[in-house]
């Protein structure tokens, strides 16, 4: 049942980033988990929850080219993030949900390698 939810999540958060939704460099405020953003609905790939995220999309910069870095990299980056925060976490719990995150993240990086 849980491994049900976590492949719709997944493939939910697939979906949203193959639609243009980017990843959002901070967590799920209830989870800690990895969130993707489209529009300034915020969605958790870990907890499933949505909502708006307001500080997000406040202010429009313009984009620097050279920071750009494709959803990939991105990914990459988070895994490195959440591996570095696994390590340095003594609660049971807080590394469940961390290591469910990297999971979530290891299976869209797959999903994308074979767009």
């Amino acid at each position: 049942m849980i491994q049900d939810v976590s492949k719709e999540l997944t493939k939910k958060a697939v979906e949203m980033l193959l639609k243009g939704a980017t990843l959002v460099s901070d967590p799920c405020p209830y989870c800690k988990g990895v969130r993707i953003i489209k529009e300034g609905n915020a969605f958790c790939v870990n907890c499933g929850r949505e909502g708006k995220d307001t500080n997000i999309f406040q202010e429009e910069k313009p984009k620097d080219k050279t920071k750009e870095y494709s959803t990939l990299e991105k990914l990459d980056q988070k895994l490195k993030d959440l591996t570095d925060e696994l390590q340095q976490e003594k609660d049971h719990t807080k590394q469940q949900q961390i290591l469910r995150s990297i999971n979530d993240i290891i299976a869209i990086k797959e999903r994308l390698k074979k767009i």
